[in-house]
């Protein structure tokens, strides 16, 4: 007796690349940089408070300025009125010597 259909290879066979991917076991230098970072950290914002809310508060003023720099770039300009471009300094003789 033969099937009326040929026999499925993927069934019986699994691909290599059928399923979930193993998860790799080693760590790279940056995830243990990262976790050896983190208790220093904790430590460091325990004694000193103050510090870690000064350093919170200027990284958080970086970046929301680079984000307002990049999508409105007038505002700086509104904000600090001498700043010209440097072409523009050279023509107007205001260019440092």
């Amino acid at each position: 007796m033969s099937r009326s259909r040929p026999h499925s290879r993927l069934t019986t066979h699994r691909g290599a690349y059928v399923g979930p991917q193993p998860i790799p076991r080693d760590l790279t230098w940056r995830s243990i940089a990262i976790l050896g970072a983190l208790p220093v950290t904790a430590l460091a914002v325990a004694l000193y408070p103050l510090a870690a809310a000064f350093v919170l508060a200027t990284f958080s003023g970086a970046v929301a300025g680079a984000a307002l720099q990049r999508r409105r770039p007038e505002v700086l300009a509104r904000m600090v009125p001498d700043r010209e471009p440097p072409a523009d300094r050279e023509r107007s003789g205001t260019a440092p010597r």
